[in-house]
């Protein structure tokens, strides 16, 4: 008998594993495809978002503003399907990874349920929480990943259901999951009294861009891209997902993840210091003021809190914090607007917006004002976190030239931060179109700065900021690096700092961010309230730094004493401030003492902890220039180092201050 041979075992394998090798790299082109997409979309983005703000700035007439805010709008939603992209994309290529935090799980449901409540639909849907009794108070776990995944699960049962109730219930009794010993499995399910679905509908979800039936995305709208996500992050989390429905009588979603509870009274992560940091809370709800000032306060700051707008006006006119954290829904007013109003009297006080409401629109209105947004509930850790880098950032600053380089190769790129630049104002800026030219700039020394693109050609910005820190590896020097990208991956701070970075100006660059951050490097002069002022007291009293009608000159120094700042904070500039600022010169000369002789022997600590005080009292008696000099000094002696020359400084400044006390 004759044929073929014998079809081997080794065949078959090698046929299978060429197959799965041709399934990985299909998976690889479609994550990198993805992730490419999404990240070139961001870029022209730049432009468009770019051109819709100078168009506000103009203050147009009711018809065009309309119009601006309609075009955000949309620009905003384009940007959200770009980050539904991106994790999507992040997660079929194996590259996301989760952040371990500790999640108050009543806290997060709570809060999310309050943010969904304004977008409600329907007067006849009621938001229920039934989490039950045994379910612990604080577990492990990423609270972002995990609000993502309730968020939309919630969002979809709202989309469907026109009346009745939306109940998330969280309960201990998993059914399809192994529970780790000494942990704790947790069952979140969503209930919605709704349309319901088909189990043939059913059988689709989950699935990349897939809705329940082809009319879907025209009667509801949607991507489909959420309940996919939320099942790829529910595994990532060794968890699972899944859904109970009938036609007519609504549909619950369920997932499943294990955990592990956490006492209450230790932490699972180092908390970061926030030893001398002053905070203004601004928080109506009584439980959720009492945790902010009992996490920040627990890892050293002080905290002044009120739960309205005015109250936390008038705090701030009567004195500077470092940060303040405020709160978007107050009983008087919105906490944007306060944001707002703040910045006019204290443009160096960081701001924190820490908000329920996940509104991507409200994050963009933020970030144009160069202010951090926070959804609650955070951890400890996260409220720390953003407390501290915004209070950080508001105390940076450049050695040498104050020359910006920019190398960007975009060309609509390029115009909009020169017409941004336009805008704002007294700064000198050169463009390159790539990291080769922008380090034979670097080397002429006649910059202080640089914010560079990624992806350029001859030399990207990876390799522009390795061969800077190269050539100053063997040097006290430190040149500051800017990345400038539409990656908004590497706008975490673990990411950029790894690189080589010192900061990440993400695209679409907002002419708020670009303002904000030029402050921040000492490239643009704090703005101090304009002379018109805010109050009713300013249409009455003027500062008298110059003669009526007269300005002063661009490039002079600011004066040691804002007396603006001061009427402001006092009601007047009358004998009592007067006598206020002649105890502040009698009672900080043992400060200036003090800091010559830590400097003397060289004691770190001691500097570091005058200068705080210096910083403070100065700062409260409206020196600026000399309170911002203390903040250089006290973030100098916490790094270890800082130049000669700046005691001088402090010196210096201190006398004109005396000066212009005595002048008085």
């Amino acid at each position: 008998m004759t044929g073929s041979p014998p079809y081997s075992s080794k065949q078959k394998i090698a046929e299978l594993e060429q197959a799965v090798a041709q399934a990985d790299a299909l998976a690889d082109m479609k994550s990198n495809f993805l992730a490419t997409m999404s990240h070139e979309i961001r870029t022209p983005m730049q432009t468009i978002y770019g051109i819709l703000e100078l168009i506000d700035e103009e203050n147009p007439d009711e018809k065009i503003s309309n119009l601006v805010d309609i075009a955000r709008e949309a620009s905003s939603g384009l940007l959200e399907i770009l980050d539904d992209v991106l994790d999507l994309a992040k997660v079929d290529a194996g590259k996301m990874e989760l952040d371990v935090f500790e999640v108050p799980v009543r806290l997060l449901v709570r809060g999310l349920l309050e943010a969904l409540a304004v977008k409600v639909h329907s007067a006849g849907i009621d938001l229920v929480d039934n989490i039950e009794q045994d379910v612990p108070f604080v577990v492990v776990g990423d609270p972002k990943r995990l609000r993502q995944i309730i968020m939309n699960l919630c969002g979809n049962a709202l989309k469907f259901t026109e009346k009745g109730t939306v109940t998330v219930h969280v309960t201990t009794n998993v059914q399809h999951i192994t529970i780790p010993e000494g942990g704790v499995g947790l069952r979140f399910e969503i209930i919605d009294t709704g349309i319901g679905m088909s189990e043939q509908a059913c059988a689709r979800l989950f699935q990349n861009f897939a809705q329940a039936d082809s009319s879907t995305s025209r009667k509801y709208g949607g991507t489909g891209l959420g309940l996919s996500i939320s099942k790829k992050l529910v595994e990532l989390m060794d968890g699972q997902i899944g859904v109970q429905s009938q036609e007519g009588k609504g549909s619950t979603f369920w997932f499943e993840i294990p955990t592990i509870e956490v006492d209450t009274d230790k932490t699972t992560v180092d908390l970061p210091d926030l030893t001398g940091i002053s905070v203004l809370s601004v928080e109506d709800h009584p439980q959720g003021a009492k945790e902010i000032m009992n996490s920040l306060r627990s890892m050293g700051a002080t905290v002044e809190s009120c739960p309205t707008y005015a109250e936390g006006l008038a705090l701030a006119r009567r004195r500077p914090f470092d940060v303040a954290v405020i709160d978007q829904g107050l009983p008087d007013g919105l906490g944007l607007d306060l944001i707002k109003e703040i910045m006019k009297i204290r443009p160096g006080m960081g701001m924190v917006m820490y908000t329920v409401r996940d509104d991507i629109g409200l994050s963009h209105s933020l970030k144009a004002l160069g202010a951090t947004y926070l959804t609650k509930p955070a951890s400890r850790a996260g409220l720390g976190e953003a407390v501290k880098n915004t209070a950080r950032k508001h105390n940076l600053s450049i050695d040498g030239p104050r020359k910006l380089l920019i190398a960007e190769d975009t060309d609509s790129v390029q115009e909009i931060l020169k017409r941004q630049l336009e805008k704002i104002g007294g700064v000198e800026a050169t463009f390159v179109e790539n990291g080769k030219q922008a380090l034979e700039a670097i080397q002429t020394g006649e910059y202080g700065i640089v914010f560079t693109d990624l992806h350029m050609p001859e030399m990207d910005g990876y390799a522009l900021v390795n061969s800077v820190r190269e050539s100053e590896a063997d040097t006290d020097k430190h040149f500051p690096v800017i990345v400038l990208t539409a990656d908004v991956q590497m706008a975490q701070r673990e990411t950029y700092m790894r690189h080589g970075f010192d900061e990440c100006l993400l695209k679409p660059v907002s002419l708020g961010q670009f303002r904000g951050l030029l402050m921040r490097w000492g490239l643009l002069e704090h703005e101090h309230p304009k002379e018109n002022g805010e109050s009713a007291e300013d249409d009455t009293i003027q500062p008298q730094d110059n003669a009526p009608g007269q300005r002063p000159p661009q490039d002079a120094k600011p004066p040691a004493i804002d007396r603006q700042a001061m009427i402001d904070q006092m009601g007047a500039f009358d004998d009592m401030a007067i006598e206020m600022l002649g105890m502040f010169a009698d009672m900080t000369a043992p400060l200036i003492v003090k800091i010559r002789e830590a400097h003397t022997h060289k004691d770190l600590h001691d500097i570091k902890e005058a200068a705080h005080s210096l910083k403070g009292a100065a700062r409260s008696a409206c020196c600026n220039v000399l309170g911002d000099l203390a903040a250089d000094l006290q973030d100098a002696a916490e790094d270890g180092q800082y130049g000669d020359d700046l005691i001088p400084q402090i010196e210096t400044e201190f006398e004109r201050v005396k000066t212009e006390i005595a002048a008085l």
